[in-house]
C-alpha cells in the first residue's frame, strides 16, 4: 500500500509542477509611455546616441535606429508642441518646435 501510494505521489508530482500558463502571460505588458520630463529625456537620448556609435560604429539615421538597435525601448512622449529630433550632425538629440 505504502508503494503505491509513493509511485502515485512519484508520477502525479511532475504533472502538478507543469501546469500551463495562459496565452500572453509570459510576456511582460507595455508599460505606457511615461509623462513628458525633457531634461531626463534628452539627457537618455544623448546617452542613447553615444551609445550607438560606440556599439554599432556609425551614427545613426532617425531616432527610431536607437529603439531597433534595441539602445531605448521607446522613444519617449515630447512635450505639447515639441519634438525630438537628430542635429544635423546626428551626434545628439534636440527639442524643437514642431
Amino acid at each position: 500500500m505504502n508503494r503505491l501510494l509513493l509511485c502515485t505521489l512519484l508520477a502525479v508530482l511532475p504533472l502538478a509542477a507543469c501546469k500551463r500558463k495562459p496565452a500572453g502571460a509570459g510576456a511582460a505588458p507595455e508599460a505606457p509611455a511615461a509623462p513628458p520630463n525633457p531634461e531626463v529625456d534628452l539627457k537618455a537620448l544623448n546617452e542613447a546616441v553615444r551609445a550607438h556609435v560606440m556599439g554599432q560604429l556609425k551614427d545613426p539615421a532617425t531616432l527610431d535606429d536607437l529603439v531597433q538597435a534595441g539602445f531605448i525601448k521607446r522613444l519617449p512622449t515630447a512635450p505639447p508642441g515639441k519634438k525630438y529630433v537628430l542635429s544635423p550632425d546626428k551626434k545628439s538629440v534636440l527639442l524643437v518646435n514642431q
